[in-house]
Formats: C-alpha cells, structure tokens, sequence
C-alpha cells in the first residue's frame, strides 16, 4: 500500500470516529437531558398532585361543612314549620272553642236538663223559638199545636219517614205552657186525685214546656193516650227508629219518675239519641254532666 493511501484510510477513520463520538456525545446529552427534564416533570407532577390533593381535601372538607349547614339550615325550616303548624293548630283549637262556646251561647241550656221531679223550669220559660205543626200531622184537626222551631226539622222527617213505611204517626199534644200545664194538672188532680202524679208532671217539672216533646198515637187506638199503643206496629217502628232523628222514649218502663208512656217522645238531638239506644240506657239514667256535653250538637 502506498504512504498516500495509508494516509488518506487513516483520515478517513479518524474522521468517523471522531464524528462517532461526536455522535456518541450529542447523544449522551440528549439523553442527559431528557432524563433532566423528566425528573423536572415528575418533580412538577408530584407537585401539582400535591397541590390538587390539597384542593380536593379542602374542596371536600368545605363541602361537608356546607352539606352540615345545608342539613342544618333544613332541620332548623322543619323546626320552624313544626312551631308554625303548632301555632296554626292552637289557632285552630281557640278557634273552635270559641266557636262552640259562641254556640253554646246560642242554644237553650234548658233544652237536655231532666225536669221530671228533677229539675223546675219556671214559670217564665218560654222556648227561644215555636213554630206550627203541619195540620196533616195532629191527631185533633181542630187543635194548632206548637213545637221547637229548631228541632221541628227532625220531627217532620221522622214523621215521613214513618209514612213512606205505612205508619201512620199523630201527634196528639206538643208543646204546652206552664199555664197549660198548670191547668192540665189541676183537672187531672180533680179527676184521678194524688193518683195524677204518677203520670202528669206539675208546671215547671214537663218536658212539653220545652217545646221539644210530643205525645204520639196511631189510626186504630181508641184512646190516644193509652199503654196499648205499644202494641202496634207504630209503636214497634218508633222504638226501632225515632233515636235515628233525635227522639227517645222518656219514660220507658221500670223508670224512677214516671208510669209507663209509650207515647211520649222527647227530642235530644240525633247524636245523643243513638248513643242512649246503642248503649241501651234511660236518659234519666245518664248524668247530667255527660248529657250536658251533648247540647252543642243537639241541632246537628
């Protein structure tokens, strides 16, 4: 091999290897620095997920602190809305009070009271209103006979209804003054002596006087006023059916005032009625306190 070829494969390699290494080195950086600036991305990575870490803690530490007051704020509107609906309900239980005092106010207290040997109307009672029964009701056409305006309703609608069953009902006596208590006492006195007072009550003692009584009787009783007429089917359909429209028997047999009176028939209001016929009692048997509460709803 000639000097100059030597000397031109000696560049030649020299000049490779040196652009190897050049290589070699520009390589060696490049790597150098990317690892450089991985370890930074890592190191701001960490970083920021230590930031957002810290974010989510405090975005959740707050949220659960507004969850508590949202809860807080929920449970103190209910406690309000409780105390309000408290308050409402008060309003409303004064408010009935007042109106069924208001009521009471309005209503006779004389009207549920047990006069028969008991308790003495005097002799200035005169119901708060009277109104004339329908002729087609009165047992002597002749006669103009008066009841409770109130209760009155109740009366024609049992005495219908009795009709619309073929039960012919007719009032023989209704309301009566104390004058005309007085007088009827006197000629029953004349008449059957002390032996009156088992069956007629003195003025002041009647429930005729109140307006809200009726001595019943029916087609086919010779005598109106008769213990025979429990024997018929009148009879039978009122003791089945009067309490329906506030009408009790008022002196059953075995009671402590009176003899015997199948035909006479008191109002007390429906709701007092049907207790006496379900719980199968006298009204003369029930205490006044209890009966007294029934005088609000006597009307009803």
């Amino acid at each position: 091999m000639s000097i100059k070829k030597y000397f031109n494969s000696n560049i030649i390699s020299l000049v490779l290897n040196g652009i190897a290494l050049v290589a070699i080195i520009v390589a060696g950086y490049f790597i150098y620095s990317l690892s450089q600036n991985n370890i930074a991305l890592k190191n701001d990575m960490s970083s920021t997920t230590e930031i957002l870490s810290r974010r989510i803690t405090n975005l959740e530490s707050a949220l659960a602190t507004t969850t508590l007051t949202s809860q807080e704020l929920a449970q103190r509107i209910l406690d309000q809305q409780n105390q309000s609906n408290s308050f409402q309900d008060k309003i409303s239980n004064i408010a009935g009070t007042v109106g069924t005092l208001e009521k009471l106010s309005k209503t006779d207290k004389e009207l549920l009271q047990k006069y028969s040997k008991v308790y003495f109307l005097n002799d200035n009672y005169v119901p708060m209103s009277l109104a004339t029964i329908d002729q087609r009701y009165i047992w002597d056409k002749t006669k103009i006979l008066q009841f409770h305006n109130m209760a009155l309703t109740f009366l024609n609608r049992m005495l219908d209804q009795a009709i619309s069953w073929n039960i012919q009902l007719q009032i023989v006596s209704a309301y009566r003054s104390f004058g005309e208590q007085s007088s009827l006492k006197n000629d029953y006195l004349v008449t059957y002596g002390s032996g009156a007072n088992q069956f007629s009550a003195d003025q002041g003692y009647s429930e005729h006087q109140l307006g809200t009584t009726v001595d019943l009787t029916t087609e086919g009783v010779k005598i109106p006023l008769t213990t025979n007429f429990e024997d018929t089917p009148s009879y039978k359909w009122l003791s089945e059916n009067a309490y329906r429209y506030g009408f009790i028997l008022s002196y059953p047999k075995n009671n402590s005032y009176y003899e015997y009176e199948p035909w006479h028939w008191r109002f007390v209001g429906v709701e007092l009625a049907t207790r006496l016929y379900n719980e199968k009692i006298f009204f003369s048997n029930m205490e006044q306190r209890i009966i007294d509460t029934f005088l609000v709803n006597i009307f009803d």
